[in-house]
């Protein structure tokens, strides 16, 4: 089986309910920008030993914005047949460290963007300003007309966008229109606070296998059949291989 891809059962909890099978795709490569970073290279994360990527609200500690990039490229979105009904990403949200973690009390809104570009190969990793840059490119592509879908993270614990609209969009254009790929920033964050938030790397080389890197559940049920909080039984934690 694929390690990026597995069918999943997904129980509902209801008695007589027949079981609904769902599609798991995991990203096949995950990275981070950050004004942080002042040395090449400006684009980090990927197969690179990097613990964890971080999203950030708007110039923390007065510096560029931290936005961590997932693409889900190696999955043939048109095998789905059409649209479906509820597509779901999910990540574990750690801790940033530098004592700027959201909290229960203190509440970081994390949006999730479509990108018409694939940052991987628009951004240029030597470049820390300009339009080539991590910095133009989130200029260009990470604005409020882009975002997709906003979470209220608070603390540590698993993460849940809805994106159906995106992938349906994925399955019916392709990458015609759009990058098969999301970003994740806090620009919609108006609480005021600094935050640092971690994600889960899928290329940790800390991972022990129980993680829940970045992946998409996609159910093609019927409309009204599904909760959310189904996706809490679902066995999909895995280590990209």
């Amino acid at each position: 089986m694929n390690t990026r891809t597995a069918l999943t059962t997904i129980t509902l909890g209801l008695i007589g309910t027949p079981l609904l099978a769902g599609t798991t795709v995991y990203t096949d490569r995950d990275y981070m920008t950050s004004g942080f970073f002042s040395m090449d290279p400006a684009v980090r994360g990927d197969n690179d030993g990097r613990e964890i990527n971080r999203v950030s609200s708007i110039q923390p500690f007065g510096v560029f914005d931290e936005n961590t990039y997932l693409e889900f490229n190696d999955y043939d979105w048109s095998t789905l047949g059409g649209p479906v009904d509820s597509a779901v990403f999910r990540i574990e949200v750690v801790s940033g460290g530098f004592g700027a973690d959201s909290s229960e009390e203190n509440p970081f809104d994390i949006s999730l963007h479509s990108l018409s570009q694939d940052p991987w190969t628009t951004i240029d990793p030597t470049l820390f300003s300009g339009p080539a840059s991590y910095q133009g490119f989130a200029a260009d592509q990470i604005n409020s007309a882009s975002v997709i879908s906003t979470t209220s993270v608070g603390g540590a614990g698993i993460y849940e966008w809805d994106i159906t609209s995106l992938v349906n969009d994925w399955i019916a254009n392709g990458d015609a229109n759009f990058a098969q790929t999301i970003a994740l920033s806090g620009i919609l964050d108006a609480s005021g606070g600094t935050f640092l938030q971690g994600l889960v790397n899928s290329t940790s080389p800390s991972l022990i296998g129980d993680e829940v890197i970045g992946q998409i559940v996609v159910v093609p049920a019927p409309a009204g059949l599904l909760s959310f909080a189904a996706f809490g039984v679902i066995a999909s934690r895995r280590r990209r291989g």
